[in-house]
């Protein structure tokens, strides 16, 4: 009578334990995300952002959100690493997918810890000159719940227009004024939501 339970009670434990076997298998063959897996992800993010009828009309500060949001949702959901997303974004620059605007945003939302990384990044400040924009990115001592950095990032374009000089003067000198302006998330990007 012992044995048939003893028996009764190892079935009942090896039918409860293998489903959890099975789920155990399947996470461990489930590939760790990489920078390059991660480009569809964050591609797919920002069209489907961009998808909104509203989005054509909206500010380029509005744009901007949208595409952040979606993209951060996207990778937070991902399980990605700090540094696989930082490296990623970084891609994404690169490859025209999002800005570096857009990318530096992205990485203080996801992982405060790895924007400074992707703001220095060769590709993202190259990205920023050449359109005329600036980004800083300051972490302060301050934490959140979570005890991560806190991360604020201050993006804006900046336009300039050279007056020139007086020629009856003699002086031949000019002078440029810097003025700020709108920090735009397209600047830079090929993507076909930054058309329209």
């Amino acid at each position: 009578m012992a044995s048939h339970r003893v028996r009764a009670i190892a079935i009942s434990l090896a039918v409860a334990l293998a489903p959890m076997g099975a789920g155990q298998v399947w996470a461990q063959n489930t590939p760790a995300p990489t920078a390059a897996s991660l480009q569809a992800t964050i591609s797919a993010a920002a069209r489907q952002a961009a998808a909104d009828p509203t989005f054509a009309s909206k500010t380029q500060a509005q744009k901007l959100a949208a595409i952040q949001a979606a993209v951060s949702a996207a990778l937070a959901a991902s399980g990605a690493s700090p540094t696989v997303i930082a490296a990623a974004l970084v891609q994404a620059v690169s490859s025209g997918t999002v800005s570096a605007g857009v990318a530096i945003q992205v990485a203080a939302a996801v992982a405060p810890e790895v924007a400074q990384t992707v703001a220095s990044a060769p590709v993202v400040t190259q990205q920023l000159a050449a359109t005329g924009q600036s980004a800083s990115v300051t972490t302060t001592a301050a934490t959140d719940g979570g005890g991560a950095p806190s991360v604020l990032v201050s993006l804006q374009g900046v336009s300039s227009a050279a007056a020139g000089g007086d020629a009856g003067a003699g002086t031949g000198g000019g002078t440029t004024t810097t003025t700020t302006a709108p920090y735009d998330p397209c600047a830079g990007v090929i993507a076909a939501y930054c058309g329209g």
